[in-house]
């Protein structure tokens, strides 16, 4: 049998003769071969097993059986084994050529092992070994590429120049890969390593990807999965702890465990953290960063939007730029902040000019560009402010800027400690204590009150209740519509009825006191003078020098002296009208206390929060004002997911009165 290989100085391989043992073609059935070289001789090849073939200077083709070693000291000592390669100049296999002597081309010593290439080696039962320096030495093994390894006690497979698969049942695919079971790869800058897998079940797949533990999974350029059970997806991506996920360019789940990252250059840094979007940042302890270079930086914190920041202990901001940087607080809308500790700001900010801001420890900012900058303040409306330590204020531009002031209606301003504006531009102005209930209301001194559309108690210690009633001087009360009572420590009770002299009285529909000290009783009743009594409606008196006689009657005089008719206190005064004038005051009295009541109902409605999961709820609540105290039930319940309905009542202590009230919320 003859062969033509290239000769060592044409790259030409001249005659090979197949020259078969005369011993074993004669006496037995057993067939050993080796190559004739084309100097005439074998060179050495040895072949010693059952259908044996040798083919190279010092091939040695051993075994019991079916071993083939082709090439320049080739070795296949194992039953069943193939080695083939040789050492030729050009790097191609050449079988029988050896142009640089003394180098161990292919070895394969165990039963079903193939080499092929320069110094392959397959070392362990069927294993595979292809390519330059290639060796597999795990059963089963796989190694394919120039310098490839396969490892491991078994079933590991490593494709790619310089790839390492070294742990049982690990693959390796790529340049550089490393994973310890599993490398494929290409390496086109020798002495890189390209892929390792060196523990079981590890899979790395791209150029120098890694996959150094348990099970571990690394794709892409770069790749590395180091924790049992992470998986790496995307070019420089890592996954760190036990069963971290890394997906993205530059992506990073650390930590020791349970850590989540995708996107490019996310990070999730942290214990069961997780970071999704470009550059998320997930660094706490169980923190949540979702959206673009959104971050949440404290401990179970959660981060959710574009720009969203979340740093304080177990805050959350939620929305474009959202900022929750206090333990506990919670920022919701673009551009909220909620800085203060356990601070909540729900609201957005379209034109970047005023943020919806609860910066006060346990403060609550709700509505868009609403605000709440001190300790206990809530602020709930559009452009709502409370800037004093537990103010409140609802409604659209509503403002309480004194300590414990609360604001009610759009507009409404309670400026003073403890001060009340409820109703549309109401305004409790002073330093403390002013309440400002209904339409346009003012109370602008301290401790004034004024009670009713447009009603204005200017002076200090005021009282003005009813339509566009006024006081206005120190102590001055008003009640009733239109009245006013303008004189220091003036009383005016009516419609329209006016007390314009200090310390005096005007009680009836229209009447007027107008002198110091003067009274006024009775509809359209006239105390012009100082010091006047005047009862009823007796018309004008006209003034008299005369000498008087006679029995004694009540009389009126000018700034002069002059006096009146005069009038008996017969006709003046009878017991029917002193009882008509107790009866008007104590009326007065009476609603007076109602309206104290009134308040101290608004004051104790509780509005339930239903909590999630749960279809009805119930909240009892207390209120106090100026000495009345009420109570109140309300009930709230779930119509739909989008709608609730609530109601409640209340009853007043002093007067028994009761008030109610119903509202229904829509959601979307």
């Amino acid at each position: 049998m003859k062969m033509e290989l290239l000769s060592p100085s044409a790259l030409k391989i001249s005659t090979l003769t197949l020259a078969i043992a005369a011993a074993s073609l004669s006496t037995t059935t057993v067939m050993a071969a080796e190559c004739q070289l084309n100097d005439g001789t074998v060179g050495g090849a040895t072949s010693n097993g059952v259908t044996a073939l040798a083919c190279g200077n010092a091939a040695v083709a051993g075994g019991a059986n079916d071993t083939v070693a082709i090439g320049n000291a080739a070795n296949a000592t194992g039953n069943s084994t193939t080695a083939v390669g040789g050492e030729a100049f050009t790097g191609t296999v050449a079988a029988g050529t050896d142009l640089n002597a003394g180098a161990l081309t292919s070895t394969g010593s165990t039963p079903g092992a193939t080499a092929i290439g320069w110094r392959a080696t397959a070392t362990a039962e069927r294993a595979t070994a292809v390519g330059h320096l290639a060796s597999a030495s795990g059963v089963r093994s796989t190694a394919v590429g120039e310098d490839a390894f396969a490892g491991g006690a078994n079933d590991t497979v490593a494709v790619g120049n310089k790839t390492q698969a070294n742990g049982n049942s690990t693959t390796v695919l790529g340049g550089e890969a490393f994973t310890g079971t599993v490398a494929a790869g290409t390496n086109l800058n020798e002495g890189n390593l390209i892929s390792t897998g060196d523990t079981a079940g590890a899979t790395a797949i791209g150029w120098r990807a890694t996959a150094t533990a348990e099970r571990a999974q690394a794709f892409g350029h770069l790749a590395s999965a180091s924790g049992v059970r992470s998986t790496a997806v995307g070019e420089d991506a890592a996954a760190q702890g036990e069963r971290s996920v890394a997906l993205g360019n530059q992506s990073t789940a650390g930590g020791t465990n349970d850590t989540v990252a995708i996107g490019n250059l996310a990070n999730a840094g942290q214990n069961s953290a997780t970071a999704v979007g470009g550059q998320a940042n997930a660094a706490g302890l169980g923190s949540t960063s979702i959206g673009w270079q959104s971050e949440a930086t404290g401990e179970r914190a959660q981060a959710f939007g574009h720009l969203a920041n979340a740093s304080g202990v177990r805050s959350t901001a939620v929305g474009e730029a959202a900022n929750a940087s206090s333990d506990n607080a919670i920022a919701i809308g673009n551009q909220s902040v909620a800085s203060g500790l356990d601070a909540v700001a729900i609201g957005g900010d379209r034109s970047g000019v005023r943020q919806t801001t609860a910066s006060g420890t346990s403060s609550t900012a709700i509505g868009a560009q609403a605000q709440a900058t001190q300790a206990g303040a809530t602020a709930m409306g559009w452009q709502s402010t409370a800037s004093a330590e537990r103010a409140q204020a609802f409604g659209h531009l509503a403002s309480a800027t004194g300590v414990r002031s609360t604001a009610v209606g759009e507009a409404a301003q309670a400026q003073g400690e403890r001060s009340v504006a409820l109703g549309n531009e109401a305004v409790a102005g002073g330093t403390n204590d002013t309440v400002a209930i209904g339409n346009l209301a003012n109370a602008g001194q301290n401790s004034a009150t004024a009670v009713g559309g447009q009603a204005n108690a200017a002076g200090l210690g005021s009282s003005s209740i009813g339509w566009q009633s006024a006081a206005t001087a120190e102590r001055a009360q008003a009640f009733g519509h239109l009245a006013k009572a303008t004189g220091v420590r003036s009383t005016a009770v009516g419609e329209a009825a006016q007390a314009q002299g200090a310390g005096s009285v005007s009680l009836g529909n229209e009447s007027t006191a107008g002198g110091t000290n003067s009274i006024a009783i009775g509809n359209g009743a006239n105390a012009a003078g100082d010091n006047q009594i005047v009862l009823g409606n007796a018309g004008q008196l006209q003034a008299s020098t005369a000498s008087q006689s006679g029995g004694t009657n009540i009389v009126t005089t000018d700034a002069n002296g002059t006096l009146g008719t005069s009038v008996s206190i017969d006709s003046l005064a009878t017991s029917q009208q002193f009882s008509d004038l107790r009866r008007q005051y104590n009326r007065q009295e009476d609603r007076l206390e109602e309206a104290e009541d009134g308040i101290a109902m608004a004051l104790s409605m509780e509005t339930p929060v239903i909590p999630s999961g749960k279809r009805y709820a119930m909240g009892f609540g207390t209120g106090y004002y100026n000495g009345s105290t009420a109570v109140s039930a309300s009930f709230a319940g779930r119509a739909t997911d989008s709608v609730t309905i609530s109601a409640g009542a209340g009853v007043g202590a002093d007067t028994g009165k009761v008030g109610a009230r119903g509202g229904v919320t829509f959601a979307w």
